[in-house]
């Protein structure tokens, strides 16, 4: 992915997740407080894992993680016990 080379600190450089990626509720207001950008998660796949490795989401919260394993062709498991985003993450998977 890097030309065979180690990826240095500065190729990680994600901004806020923002605009319409950012889940929000019916009122405006953000539906997780740490939602974490697509990209920042599918470059630690794209570098960690590969196609049919099962990745584990301890903390799920909005989703991310399930959202780019299945676009990537990774299997996972995710953990939340706040129900709230648990819906959350449920809705984003269906869309």
């Amino acid at each position: 992915m890097n030309g065979g080379k180690q990826m240095k600190d500065t190729d990680w450089v994600f901004g806020l997740c923002k605009g319409n990626e950012r889940l929000r509720d019916e009122n405006g207001v953000k539906s997780h407080p740490t939602q974490k950008p697509l990209k920042l998660i599918q470059q630690v796949f794209l570098t960690s894992t590969k196609k049919g490795d099962l990745v584990l989401d301890p903390f799920m919260g909005s989703g991310t993680t399930a959202v780019v394993a299945e676009a990537l062709g990774r299997k996972w498991v995710g953990i939340e016990k706040d129900k709230k985003y648990i819906e959350v993450a449920q809705n984003r998977l269906k869309k």
